[in-house]
Order: C-alpha cells, then sequence, then structure tokens
C-alpha cells in the first residue's frame, strides 16, 4: 500500500509537471498582402476552417501608410510608425543624410525603436524564434532572438513550416513562447499581376496549403504531449487593383533644387535640404499640375494619421488614389496591377486576423480591430508586461482570448 504522503507528493510532482509542459506559445504568422476579403475565398478553404474553430477579425485596420515594413512593426511593437521609426519601406529624414531601405536595421539599428515581442519575451526570461519577420535579425535594445534568419526568398515554404514545427517540437522547457512565420508570395502576385488574377489566387491557394500543415502539427503536438501552442494569422495590408493607363509619371513632376524627392509610389514625399529652398513655390506648382490626380497632404491629415512629429515625415507629400500610383516613366512598363500604402479609409487596405487554440475563443468574429491591437493581445497570452508607450490597449480584440484581462 502506498503511504498517503507519496501519494500527495506525486499528485503535487504531477501538477508542477502539467504546468511546465503547458506554458503558452504564440505562433504568429504574418502572409503579406492577405486582403481582408481573401479569407472567404474557394483557394482559402483551410484557413478559413481554421478560423471557424477560433476566432477572426473581418477587417483588421492598418497604420500609415499601409506598407510592408511600417506594418509589420507595428503589429510586432505595438507603435505607430512615426515611433519605432520605420514610416515607409524607404524614407529618408531631415537631420541624417542617408536614407533608409528594407532591412536596413540588421547593420544600423539606429532606425529603430521601440520593444517588439520578441524582444520582450527575451528581456522577460523566455524565448523568441522567428522565420524572415521584417527586422526580426536586427537587435532592438541590444537583444536578437534565440533563433532568427536572414531573409532569403528562395527557401520554400515546406521548409520554412518544418522549421517552425520543429521549434515546436522541443522539449517543453525548451519550446519557444514565441515564434513568427512570414510568407511574401500573395503580396508579390499581386503587386505583378494584380489581387483578383489567376497568380495571386495560385500564391493563396499555396500559403493555404502550408498552413493547414503547420496547424494540423500544432494540433498533433498539443494533443500528445499536452502543450498550449496557439496560432495567430495576421496580414500587413491589403492589395488595389492599379491601371498602368493612370500612373503618373514621376519624372514630370518639379525637382527644384534644395529639395530631395522621394517615391513612395502612393505618395511623394518633398525633403526640404536648403533652408532658403522655396516651399511656397513647390506647393503651388503642385497643385495646379495636379488635374485631380492627386492631393497635397495638409497638417489636419497627417495628424489624423498620426504621421507627424518625426524627422522622416518630409516637408510636403502629394498623395493619390487607387488606380493611380507615381511611378518613374508612367505606365510604359505595366508590370505593376496592384499597390497597396494608401491610407486606412481605402477599404481594400484592410488586413486580416485569425486566431485559434486552447487560449482563444471558438466561433468569434469581430467586425473590425487595429494591428496596434494585436502586441497587448498577444502579450496578455503569453503573460508579459508592456512598455508603458503602446498605442492600445487591445481595444476590441481582447474578446478573442478565451479569458478577456
Amino acid at each position: 500500500m502506498i503511504p498517503r504522503l507519496l501519494i500527495i507528493a506525486l499528485g503535487l510532482a504531477t501538477s508542477l509537471w502539467v504546468a511546465t509542459t503547458t506554458a503558452q506559445t504564440l505562433v504568429l504568422v504574418s502572409i503579406d498582402g492577405f486582403r481582408w476579403d481573401y479569407l472567404d475565398w474557394p483557394e482559402a478553404t483551410n484557413m478559413r476552417s481554421i478560423a471557424a474553430q477560433g476566432s477572426r477579425v473581418t477587417k483588421l485596420r492598418t497604420v500609415y501608410p499601409s506598407k510592408t515594413f511600417p506594418g509589420h512593426l507595428s503589429i510586432a511593437t505595438g507603435l505607430h510608425p512615426t515611433e519605432h521609426g520605420v514610416i515607409d519601406n524607404y524614407f529618408c529624414r531631415s537631420d541624417r543624410t542617408d536614407c533608409y531601405s528594407m532591412g536596413k536595421g540588421r547593420k544600423d539599428p539606429s532606425w529603430l525603436a521601440g520593444i517588439p515581442l520578441w524582444t520582450l519575451v527575451e528581456q522577460q526570461g523566455g524565448r523568441a524564434s522567428t522565420f524572415f519577420w521584417p527586422e526580426s535579425d536586427a537587435p532592438f535594445a541590444n537583444t536578437l532572438p534565440t533563433d532568427y534568419r536572414a531573409f532569403d526568398g528562395r527557401i520554400p515554404h515546406r521548409e520554412r513550416v518544418q522549421q517552425v514545427v520543429d521549434w515546436l517540437s522541443l522539449p517543453s522547457k525548451q519550446r519557444p513562447e514565441l515564434v513568427t512565420l512570414y510568407f511574401s508570395v500573395v503580396d508579390s502576385a499581386s503587386h505583378t499581376f494584380g489581387p483578383t488574377a489567376p497568380e495571386t489566387l495560385s500564391a493563396i491557394s499555396e500559403v493555404d496549403h502550408q498552413i493547414a500543415v503547420l496547424w494540423q502539427a500544432i494540433e498533433s503536438i498539443n494533443a500528445e504531449e499536452g502543450a498550449d501552442i496557439n496560432l495567430m494569422l495576421v496580414s500587413d495590408h491589403g492589395m488595389s487593383e492599379v491601371d498602368p493607363d493612370l500612373f503618373i509619371d514621376t519624372n514630370t513632376l518639379p525637382r527644384p533644387k534644395g529639395f530631395k524627392r522621394v517615391n513612395g509610389s502612393t505618395r511623394v514625399t518633398y525633403y526640404q535640404r536648403d533652408p532658403d529652398a522655396d516651399m511656397n513655390a513647390l506647393a503651388g506648382a503642385l497643385d495646379r499640375m495636379s488635374d485631380g490626380r492627386w492631393r497635397r497632404l495638409s497638417y489636419l491629415d497627417l495628424a489624423e494619421r498620426h504621421f507627424e512629429n518625426h524627422p522622416g515625415v518630409g516637408d510636403l507629400i502629394i498623395e493619390t488614389a487607387p488606380p493611380r500610383v507615381f511611378r518613374r516613366g508612367g505606365g510604359k512598363d505595366p508590370g505593376l496591377r496592384g499597390m497597396h500604402g494608401y491610407p486606412a479609409t481605402v477599404e481594400d487596405m484592410a488586413a486580416f486576423l485569425v486566431a485559434v487554440g486552447p487560449d482563444f475563443r471558438e466561433g468569434k468574429v469581430i467586425p473590425e480591430a487595429h494591428q496596434l491591437d494585436v502586441y497587448p493581445v498577444a502579450a496578455t497570452l503569453l503573460d508579459l508586461k508592456v512598455p508603458d508607450n503602446i498605442a492600445s490597449d487591445g481595444g476590441p480584440l481582447r474578446a478573442i482570448l478565451l479569458e478577456p484581462q
């Protein structure tokens, strides 16, 4: 007969074992350019089925501009682009002679600010493993994730998914609390061929298959090992159809001495490099040339978009709307049929979110949330203390948590 004290001791040991093996893990997957309505298209059957098992946001509103690096870093840091520092995929600053381009933070982290989720996990004693999330291979606060990869678009999707599964299959004490994964194929196809083109539909199908493989593996690990792994799918922006016949040739725009001009496709920014350069003359010339093709953004426009008080914003911005873009040479090279970067008021810019797993509600549909809501909700799930300066408390997205806090 086993002594009563031994039974109690065994029971306590079992409870402690369960507690250590069920520490939460979040797998955060970005599907670049996955527009809000794609989830209900036939090509996304698997993801739609996964969403039915958990929660979904119909329209995930984007930061401004709705570009890849600003959006991904806002999701990752909980900050507006002017606060995390990456205000576009390419931009200059009034206080620097060099300009930022995608991924530059890896060699020069002075462009970056904020504490991304992977850094937050590491700072609070956990392990983060990232696969291609923009700037996740750059040191924030002198800290890198335990595991990370420099971007290489040639790595097949199946290898990316397998690496994530390998991380999740580690013994419980080694399993990362946060894993990120990134796919760019939908964005690439919809830029080149258009957001509804057969090539884009094929890209959606490919990612849908990979997500199904990943979720099946997560379910298996959860069931067989008593793990507590959750999956969240997000995108950074949507995509609008554009018309090469309506492209605006940047060669026709004024380029007066004393200004640096930067084309951002949906907008053109002028930086006043010479304090004596005539800003009013430039503004007047642009207004006269517009003919309804663009508008000059006012201080109020910028304030409403939280796009101010940063040296990268520039001194004058003109912005167009779909189906137009600014492009050198105009539409003479028509290999561009889709574009993003427009403000969130353009419905096609809306992204999506799906959350499924032991700690998310089943069957919850939230009509609208914001990218900035992701960070505090992810931190709550992982029991992390967040910085005081993040932009959101989670808002409506907190309702996806099984036990909202």
